[in-house]
This record gives C-alpha cells, sequence and structure tokens, in this order.
C-alpha cells in the first residue's frame, strides 16, 4: 500500500467510525473481532482496509493510478522544459545566463516555496482545486494536520520527479547532440564578474571534480556577441561548460529535492501511525480487531481454592459494613442501588470513586477502619479496565476479604446474569487470592479462580 493510500484510507476510516459512534460497543467488538478472525496474516495497514471494503466503503481505487499520472506529468514537464532550453539555439550557442535562470533559478524559488509552505502556518496551498475531490469531512480539525502533511509530501514527490525529467533530457542531449555553451549580455557584466558567479556556484565540487569549475580562460573566449558567427577553429571550447552544468543540476536542483522530499515522506509516515494508535476512534477499532472479546461464550476455567484459611463468600449485601461503588452510574440505577444494599438501616460506609477520585484517595479514605469484608460494585455490563485492576491490587493489601460484584443491568434475565459472573473470571485471574466474585444477589458465588 503506497503512503498516498494511507491517508486516504485513514480519512475514510474516521468518516465511517464517526457514523457507528451510537451503535453498543459490545455489538461493534463481536462484529470486527469476528470478521478479524477469519482473515489470513495481514498487516495492520492491510487488516484495516480490508475492515473498510467489507463496510461496503471501498477506498478509491484510482488513487494510485492518479498519483502515477500526474508523476508522469511532472516528470514530462521536466524534460520538455530542458528540451526546449537545448533546443531553442539563436546562431548554435546556447546562453549561460538564460539556462542558469531557467533550469536552476526558477526551479530553486519553487523548492524555496515548497518549504515554506511545509514549515508555515498557512492554508492549504491550492485548496480549492482538490477540496471537492475528498471525502467529506477530510478537512476537520483531527485530520486536517494528516492532510496538509500529505499534501507537502505529494507537492515535493512531484518537484523530484520534475527534476528528473530536467536531468535526463540534459543528459540524452548531451549524449546524442552536439551542444555548443556560451554566455552574452547586452549589459557589460565583465569576464570577472561572471567568473566569480561561476566559482561561487562550483564551490560545493571544487575539490571533488577541479575539471567542472570554469577557468577564466573559458570564460573569456565563450564570450560571444551577438554579429559574431561561431568561431571554427575552437569549437570544443564551446562543449567544456557541460561538467559545470551538470554538477549545477545535480547540486541544486536534484539533491535538495531527495532531501525534502525523503524528510517529508518520513514526517508523513509517522503522522500515519500516530494517527492510526492514538485517533480515539481508529485505535478502538483496532483494539476490537485484535483483543479478545470477554462474552458469554467465554469457556470456564478451572477454580482453585485461595490460599490460607478457606473463606466463606457472603452472597447478601446486608453483611458488607463497607461499600465501594467504581465509576459514573446513572442516577436512577445508583439510587436503586443504595436503596437495596442500604435499607435495613445498618451502618454502612458508601464510597464512591470514579475517574475523578484518585486510587490513594480511595484508599486513604479506608486506612484505619477495621479489617471488615468490603464490597465493590462495578458496571457489569462493560469490560474491565485496568484502573479497576490497579484499585482491586491496593484495596486487597488493605482488607483481607475484598468482593467484586459486577452489577447486570436491570431487567436482565437470571441466565444472563450467571453468564455475566462468568465472563468475568478471565479478569479474576490477575487478581490477589483475597478478591472474590460474587453474584451480589444471586445464590451462589463464583470464588476468585
Amino acid at each position: 500500500m503506497s503512503i498516498w493510500e494511507k491517508s486516504l484510507l485513514l480519512i475514510l476510516l474516521r468518516q465511517q467510525l464517526e457514523s457507528e459512534r451510537t451503535t453498543d460497543w459490545q455489538v461493534l467488538h463481536r462484529r470486527d473481532r469476528g470478521w478479524a478472525l477469519a482473515q489470513p496474516g495481514q498487516s495492520p495497514w492491510q487488516l484495516l482496509r480490508g475492515w473498510l471494503q467489507q463496510q461496503g466503503v471501498s477506498p478509491a481505487s484510482g488513487t494510485t493510478l492518479f498519483i502515477y499520472g500526474i508523476g508522469v506529468a511532472a516528470f514530462m514537464s521536466g524534460f520538455a522544459l530542458m528540451a526546449g532550453l537545448l533546443a531553442y539555439q539563436p546562431f548554435q550557442r546556447i546562453n549561460l545566463l538564460w539556462f542558469l535562470l531557467i533550469a536552476l533559478f526558477l526551479p530553486f524559488v519553487w523548492w524555496l516555496l515548497a518549504l515554506f509552505f511545509t514549515s508555515a502556518q498557512v492554508p492549504f496551498p491550492l485548496r480549492t482545486l482538490y477540496e471537492h475531490r475528498l471525502p467529506q469531512g477530510s478537512f476537520l480539525f483531527p485530520l486536517s494536520a494528516l492532510l496538509k502533511q500529505t499534501v507537502v509530501a505529494l507537492g515535493q514527490h512531484l518537484s523530484l520527479l520534475f527534476a528528473g525529467g530536467m536531468l535526463i533530457a540534459f543528459l540524452l542531449y548531451l549524449l546524442l547532440t552536439d551542444l555548443a555553451f556560451g554566455w552574452s549580455s547586452t549589459l557589460d557584466l565583465g569576464n570577472d564578474l561572471i567568473h566569480q558567479v561561476t566559482a561561487t556556484l562550483a564551490w560545493p565540487w571544487q575539490t571533488l571534480w577541479p575539471e567542472a569549475v570554469p577557468s577564466m580562460a573559458l570564460i573569456e573566449q565563450t564570450h560571444y556577441f551577438r554579429a559574431a558567427p561561431l568561431a571554427a577553429e575552437q569549437p570544443a571550447l564551446y562543449g567544456q561548460w557541460w561538467r559545470f552544468l551538470w554538477m549545477s543540476l545535480l547540486v541544486y536542483l536534484l539533491f535538495p529535492r531527495l532531501v525534502t522530499t525523503a524528510w517529508a515522506r518520513y514526517r508523513l509516515s509517522r503522522m500515519q501511525e500516530r494517527v492510526r494508535q492514538n485517533d480515539a476512534l481508529i485505535s478502538g477499532l483496532w483494539q476490537r480487531l485484535t483483543s479478545e472479546l470477554i462474552d458469554q461464550e467465554a469457556e470456564p476455567v478451572e477454580q482453585r481454592e485461595p490460599s490460607g484459611q478457606a473463606v466463606e463468600p457472603a452472597t447478601h449485601p446486608d453483611r458488607y459494613a463497607q461499600i465501594i461503588c467504581w465509576g459514573v452510574w446513572p442516577d436512577t440505577l445508583l439510587g436503586a442501588l443504595r436503596e437495596q444494599l442500604l435499607r435495613d438501616g445498618t451502618e454502612t460506609r458508601w464510597i464512591a470513586v470514579d475517574s475523578a477520585t484518585t486510587q490513594d484517595a480511595s484508599l486513604a479514605a479506608l486506612d484505619g477502619l477495621p479489617d471488615q469484608p468490603l464490597l465493590l460494585l462495578c458496571k457489569g455490563w462493560e469490560p474491565p479496565t485496568g484502573e479497576l485492576a490497579d484499585l482491586c491490587q491496593g484495596l486487597a493489601g488493605q482488607r483481607s476479604r475484598l468482593f467484586l460484584w459486577p452489577v447486570p443491568l436491570p431487567g436482565m434475565s437470571e441466565a444472563r446474569q450467571r453468564n455475566l459472573i462468568q465472563s468475568w473470571q478471565s479478569f479474576m485471574r490477575q487478581l490477589p487470592d483475597s478478591v472474590h466474585l460474587t453474584s451480589g444477589h444471586l445464590p451462589q458465588a463464583v470464588m476468585h479462580g
């Protein structure tokens, strides 16, 4: 998959995932994980593209062809420009000053403008020319940086192909024709000025290839005037400029574009990986594709007795003197729970712990209290998280008996509630032996496995 297809894939992925925001995550996890298990071994990008295709949103198949087409157009434009410079020969001599202006100076200015759009906080260049061709929502904030970097990298890519076309044309004309170079100007520039300019341009390779540095004698002898014909006794002098011009094209035309193109593609590749791994919707999709689904089909695991004296698990909520409610609950369900668990009027300590309450704060609230059975309420219709595991680890260090109750949603059948308890058994394996899984109001309790 090309680097350009990856950017389009991320745009289409996020657009599709935005439309599924209101769908239940369990339904999405079951659908996506089941599909991923049926796929052969693939790279992450191929797997994401396959998922998008099976959703009926096929990435534009003509993207590669379009990039190839504009790349060929850029290459041919550079070839045609160089061919025009070399084929247009007034008096059978190519003016060196005109050649440097068109073949080096103007492309160099183009390259500097590309660097400006790369680093400066400016609007998208030529945005109106391609905005209508992109999927809806491509310019939204989460994808705007990715889209801009893609446009910058594509511009550098086309610029490199343009420079490559110019070099290929120059090399072909150099091999297959007899080129004559000289310099001329209506203004009296002087040989010293031209020698100074060419010596400055040739500074990078003056040690590597001294023959490619024009001498004062060459500059003086190839200075021609409009009415003077080409001197027949020294035609070879007019061809000696090719070394200087070839190195100028390599150093000032090709090499800067190689560097900036490689850098732009590297930045785009890094940004694509960051979007794939850090974007909330796309990373959530990847987790659904690669992580196992803890559901009612979870295989039963071998149970083991906790070390030390066996503890009879309490099955009635009234026996817990301390209760911790984990997470943010709907008000109606939370009120019903409090009424159910505190209905006998016994003194029970109720502690609410959510994302705004740190683990240290919740543990400090129990510090110094008698070591009595503790009931931890969590939302059973959501999967257990690492934060919940950390909280259980901390509570197990303070309490000798800790019971974890995944509270079902109101209206669940008895069979569904039993299946809910079974689905949490794999989570309990990573907790200490003093933490037990209980079904709360059900007749039986499932010990830590």
